[in-house]
């Protein structure tokens, strides 16, 4: 019984030393696609719009696409993807133009002129100005 036992533990050895290791042969690489998360951004602004029309009507609309792309312009994996702050810095004072301009259109169309200007420039003074809101909590720093 032990000769047997023996020789099935070497038989056993044997045929696992001699099957190659097909794990360590694949090679995983790290997403670095540039489009990581814009379809969650994308989801963000355009359910703000339809809300906003369910709500309010064309300004209504334009509040919730505003305010949706100020909100995914300021998400942690919008600044983390884009190099550019300009860029990012551009979509806020898009939205904040849009905000103004649903706001100020509910006093008549000189109003929303009015309110686009208003919101894009608060908007534009805030990201000015506003370099302490972009540090991460470990120091690092997504916003130059």
């Amino acid at each position: 019984m032990k000769k047997i036992f023996a020789i099935a533990v070497l038989f056993t050895f044997a045929i696992m030393t001699a099957v190659p290791e097909t794990f360590g042969q694949t090679r995983r690489y790290r997403d670095r696609s540039n489009t990581k998360g814009l379809a969650t951004n994308a989801a963000i602004v355009g359910g703000g719009t339809v809300i906003g029309a369910l709500i309010g009507g064309k300004k209504g609309a334009a509040i919730g696409a505003g305010s949706g792309l100020i909100y995914a312009t300021s998400r942690n994996g919008t600044k983390r993807r884009y190099a550019n702050s300009n860029t990012r810095r551009a979509l806020k004072v898009a939205g904040g133009t849009l905000v103004g301009a649903g706001v100020g259109g509910f006093a008549g169309k000189r109003g929303a002129a009015i309110g686009a200007l208003a919101g894009a420039g608060a908007t534009y003074l805030y990201t000015k100005n506003g370099r302490r809101y972009y540090r991460a909590r470990d120091g690092r720093i997504f916003y130059r």
